[in-house]
């Protein structure tokens, strides 16, 4: 697994965790308690206490913002230059991929796609029909990185890839009866 995602996954189960215990305390403080005998002390208003808890929540909630929003993958590269540029068309059931723009609503010629390992790759990727999942596999088959296909918007996906080998695309997006076989590939050397 990547170190990047391993950080990524380890900051998302931190916050999970965070997450419950807020749901636990407030759903044990919110139990009726026993008032007799001694008089209450520390914060006695259930408002001050639920005030107190919405401003410790919203600063949780800004730190955990703060924190993950610039390790995204839309961030990762984002001053980097791209060394290629691949625009691709989605189309039931197929993605064609070019290094040339072609024509709004005309797909671009299909060509086969070799990209150069370690540097910056943008895929710019759009839609003709439906809405589309570009979803790219590694060599290990594993998921490492996606974007919308949308009708209308360029989503902008910039990647480095590291080892050589093929890669796979799919569609994450159900978009009709063949969306199963919708895949292509490229080449990284």
């Amino acid at each position: 697994m990547n170190p990047q995602h391993l950080n990524i996954l380890i900051l998302f189960i931190v916050m999970l965790i965070i997450i419950v215990g807020v749901f636990v305390y407030v759903y044990r403080t919110s139990l009726p308690r026993n008032t007799e005998g001694s008089g209450q002390s520390g914060l006695s208003n259930p408002n001050q206490k639920r005030f107190l808890f919405f401003v410790i929540l919203a600063a949780v909630l800004v730190i955990l913002l703060t924190a993950t929003l610039p390790k995204t993958p839309y961030y990762y590269f984002a001053n980097e230059e791209p060394a290629k540029v691949v625009f691709v068309v989605a189309r039931q059931f197929s993605f064609a991929m070019s290094y040339q723009s072609g024509k709004p609503g005309t797909p671009p010629p299909n060509e086969a796609i070799e990209l150069p390992a370690g540097k910056t790759v943008e895929f710019r990727v759009t839609s003709n029909d439906v809405n589309h999942g570009f979803a790219i596999y590694d060599t290990q088959n594993q998921l490492i990185v996606q974007t919308q296909a949308m009708p209308g918007y360029v989503n902008r996906l910039r990647w480095k890839f590291e080892q050589p080998g093929h890669y796979s695309i799919r569609c994450l997006e159900f978009c009709g009866a063949a969306h199963a076989f919708m895949e292509s590939s490229f080449l990284v050397k």
